[in-house]
C-alpha cells in the first residue's frame, strides 16, 4: 500500500514538470488528502508525460500490471514502453511512471514534450513535508 512517504519521494525525485510549476498543483494537494493513490497516479502520468498513455493495467494472480506507452503508435516497443509489476494497482502505476522517467533520462524514450528544468520551489518542500504527515 502506497504510503504520504513514498508519495512525497515520488513527487521530489521523479517528477520534474511537478517540481517546475510556479504554483502547486491543487488537483495533487486533493489527491494527496484523500489518499487517492489510483487517481493521482493517472494525472502524474498525463501531468509528466504528456506524450504517454496508460497502454495496459491488469491484475492477474494477484499481481497488478501497469504498462504505459509513447501515444499513438509505438514504433519500438523496447523503447516506447514502460512496464512495472506490484500487488498494489497504485504503486504498480507509480512504478510504470518512474520506468518512463528513467527512460527519458537515459534518453532511450521518445518524447515530444521539453524536459523541464529541474527548479526547486519552496512549496514542492512543503507538499512534500504535508504528504509525509
Amino acid at each position: 500500500m502506497p504510503t504520504a512517504d513514498i508519495v512525497a519521494e515520488l513527487l521530489e525525485h521523479a517528477c520534474p514538470r511537478f517540481q517546475a510549476t510556479p504554483k502547486p498543483a491543487t488537483p495533487v494537494s486533493r489527491l494527496v488528502e484523500a489518499e487517492a493513490w489510483v487517481d493521482l497516479g493517472f494525472w502524474l502520468i498525463g501531468w509528466e508525460l504528456p506524450d504517454w498513455v496508460i497502454h495496459h493495467l491488469s491484475c492477474d494472480d494477484r499481481r497488478w500490471n501497469c504498462t504505459i506507452c509513447v501515444r499513438g503508435l509505438a514504433v519500438n516497443w523496447i523503447e516506447d514502453v514502460a512496464d512495472f509489476q506490484h500487488d498494489n494497482p497504485a504503486l504498480a502505476i507509480f512504478g510504470a511512471l518512474v520506468q518512463a522517467q528513467l527512460r527519458k533520462v537515459q534518453g532511450s524514450a521518445p518524447s515530444n514534450v521539453t524536459p523541464f528544468r529541474w527548479i526547486k520551489r519552496p512549496w514542492a518542500d512543503r507538499l512534500s513535508r504535508d504528504t509525509k504527515r
